[in-house]
């Protein structure tokens, strides 16, 4: 047996055979595609990981995962190889999802409820970059702070002048309260 295409490899081979003539790579491929024609690639993709011809790492047994699994793998390559996305470079989008901040994630799930453009989504939109930035000064400074803070750990103060050993003292000692 050969050795298996690459998923990628797979979705773009099967675009290009259910599009044919009218596979447009300036143009989006969700753009192109129906519903039906979705369909059908996902269901011979799905059969061509079960015959092993489509690289996949996991227990090919199981038809209900690998069809859920072959959904948004799809979709990822849509959206992330330039064949099929129109020609454009990936950028992941960070809506602050996922993240520890709870400022952010807040701004993040009123952002889903507004339409992109609208005053209120713009908005947010700000609001959240805002946001971003100050959690990036803050992360700066406390690196600053972690940083300093180790310097004057290692100070050796004794081989400081008198004139500033006392001062050296009080910041060291600092440090250990």
């Amino acid at each position: 047996m050969s050795n298996p295409v690459s998923q990628k490899t797979a979705v773009v081979n099967e675009v290009k055979a259910i599009l044919g003539l009218h596979f447009d790579a300036s143009l989006p491929v969700k753009e192109q595609l129906t519903p039906a024609q979705f369909s059908t690639i996902k269901a011979n993709i799905v059969a061509s990981i079960i015959a092993g011809t489509v690289a996949y790492n996991k227990d090919t047994s199981n038809v209900k995962e690998i069809t859920r699994y072959v959904s948004g793998m799809i979709s990822n390559h849509f959206r992330k190889a330039k064949e099929l996305n129109g020609g454009s470079a990936y950028a992941p989008q960070s809506s602050g999802r996922g993240s520890r901040d709870s400022q952010l994630s807040e701004l993040s799930k009123l952002l889903g409820t507004y339409t992109e453009g609208t005053e209120e989504f713009n908005q947010i939109v700000s609001a959240i970059e805002s946001r971003k930035a100050e959690l990036s000064a803050e992360k700066t400074e406390v690196l600053a702070t972690k940083k300093r803070n180790k310097e004057l750990a290692s100070l050796n103060t004794d081989a400081l002048p008198d004139s500033v050993k006392d001062l050296a003292d009080n910041l060291v000692s600092g440090l250990s309260q």
